[in-house]
């Protein structure tokens, strides 16, 4: 069947072989990963109006997703002299280059604070100066914020 084929038709095939892969591969969705270990935790609760600034003792969180799909994890854990944190982003509603919108699950010292929290996670954009992360999530009842600076070499983009 090659044999009968013209030569123009065999060389467009085979252009076409090599060129699908190459177009398929540009246009994959890109995805990012940072990592922090100098986070900072801020708590508020509204039935109380207090607002708390944590000590932090360790600290340390990581993010990956793809741009413009709800695949993605978030982890981020976070130690006081006096309590531990935990926030799980377990669910994605938008994701692009810089910021993650979702739902987090929250826990102090292993108990569930804020189940299904609307929040979202902001990443600066890469070769600025200040490389860091910010986050806010709330429920109405409790909110809370972190901030870290991403960790030297450990952020990537592809």
């Amino acid at each position: 069947m090659l044999s009968n084929m013209p030569k123009s038709v065999f060389n467009g095939l085979a252009v076409l072989t090599v060129a699908i892969p190459v177009v398929a591969w540009s246009t994959l969705t890109p995805v990012h990963n940072v990592r922090s270990s100098n986070v900072f935790l801020h708590e508020f609760d509204y039935a109380t109006q207090q607002s708390t600034s944590h000590t932090m003792g360790y600290s340390r969180a990581t993010f990956s997703w793809q741009e413009g799909t709800l695949q993605g994890f978030g982890n981020v854990q976070l130690k006081t002299k006096t309590d531990t944190f935990e926030f799980k982003l377990v669910r994605l509603s938008s994701a692009d280059a810089d910021e993650l919108n979702g739902e987090w699950d929250v826990f102090k010292n292993g108990n569930p604070t804020c189940a299904g929290c609307k929040g979202y996670l902001y990443v600066s954009a890469p070769g600025l100066s200040s490389q860091y992360l910010k986050s806010s999530i709330d429920n109405g009842k409790v909110a809370y914020s972190f901030y870290g600076d991403l960790d030297p070499n450990t952020r990537y983009d592809y």
